[in-house]
């Protein structure tokens, strides 16, 4: 037998008490309630802290889902969506200026890759990257290997970094995805 099989059963109030307590309880009611201004002004700031903080959720949230990728020198194209994949399956691409006989030497280097992720697409197209575990892609009949779906995620170096993948894909690496400017 359970506690609450020894429940005993609802005794029966009278007219009397029902109507004092009814009283009673209707009474502390009457005597709780606030002015409407005081009421609506706690409502107006419980809202608006409300409101700031979920702003600030959500900016923090954009700032560290999606980052801009600092280093624009060069991009990490991966063939797997995997972090610690072998150094043959990386390749790295940086864009060089274009020099001139008798330009100055300061003016070497490379330029900024606003697209880390057409950037290598056409390194996926050229069939640098290796495809199912071949060390390099097998260009089609067009002479151009396939480009699956790629993402940019920017690594914590501040690297764009491109797996290929659909865009939850840096989340499940733990990246945020790479704003291009």
């Amino acid at each position: 037998m359970t506690e609450i099989d020894d429940i005993p059963p609802p005794r029966p109030m009278g007219r009397e008490r029902r109507g004092a307590v009814r009283q009673l309880l209707e009474e502390q009611v009457r005597k709780s309630t606030r002015p409407w201004w005081r009421r609506s002004w706690q409502g107006i700031v419980v809202g608006t802290g409300t409101t700031a903080l979920v702003v600030a959720g959500g900016v923090a949230t954009a700032y560290v889902a999606f980052k801009p990728a600092e280093d624009q020198t060069s991009v990490l194209c991966y063939a797997h969506a995997d972090l610690d994949a072998d150094p043959v399956e990386v390749t790295r691409i940086a864009v060089a200026r274009d020099m001139r006989a008798g330009d100055n030497e300061a003016d070497s280097g490379t330029v900024p890759i606003e697209d880390p992720v057409s950037a290598c697409a056409q390194a996926w197209r050229d069939g640098l990257l290796p495809s199912h575990g071949d060390r390099a892609a097998r260009p089609g009949a067009a002479g151009q290997s396939p480009v699956p779906n790629l993402v940019a995620c920017t690594l914590d170096e501040g690297v764009a970094a491109v797996f290929p993948g659909d865009p939850a894909t840096c989340e499940r690496l733990g990246l945020p995805r790479t704003l291009t400017r």
